[in-house]
């Protein structure tokens, strides 16, 4: 009897660990297909040094050179943005800069409603469509990392996603892109 019970115990471990790797396959495939026409990873970007203006009417740089950036593009209207936009909070701030970018908004009050309704504090710079074309945004809410390389004043996009990150998946991509 107990070899019986012993048999069932293995083939439910079995069971359980080929559909939790059948699902992080699905998860993968879904995320590749997902960032396929975004920048590419290891690729070389040219961000002129154009100051964009905050929400809080102060102008702001894409990118600070001392770290890596984050830069979070998000449409106030998006309801994934809304969802995610609070897991940037749980980044290391020393390690790595954030930068959030509105796109794809009516006004400015539409962004500053969003802003107060999700208590984001930090600044929020207020993007446009030459920006959103340069960074291929295609949804959102839509995540680049990116490094300054100082020889040729060209940056590098260290790692790329589309679509809901966790605390825990932004958390990942800050430690592997650098």
């Amino acid at each position: 009897m107990s070899r019986i019970i012993n048999k069932l115990k293995q083939v439910r471990w079995y069971i359980w660990l080929r559909d939790i790797a059948l699902w992080c396959a699905v998860f993968f495939v879904i995320s590749v297909w997902q960032s396929r026409n975004m920048l590419d990873i290891d690729s070389n970007i040219v961000i002129e040094k154009k100051l964009l203006v905050g929400l809080d009417g102060q102008m702001s740089t894409l990118l600070k050179p001392d770290k890596p950036t984050l830069i979070y593009f998000f449409a106030p209207w998006c309801q994934v943005c809304a969802l995610s936009i609070g897991n940037l909070e749980y980044l290391n701030l020393d390690k790595i800069n954030i930068v959030r970018v509105a796109l794809d908004y009516s006004n400015v009050e539409q962004v500053q409603r969003f802003a107060e309704q999700h208590n984001i504090s930090s600044q929020i710079l207020l993007g446009h469509e030459s920006l959103k074309q340069q960074f291929k945004i295609r949804g959102y809410p839509t995540y680049y990392i990116v490094d300054e390389q100082f020889m040729n004043k060209q940056h590098k996009v260290l790692a790329k996603s589309y679509g809901y990150s966790t605390a825990l998946g932004l958390k990942l991509r800050q430690i592997f892109s650098g």
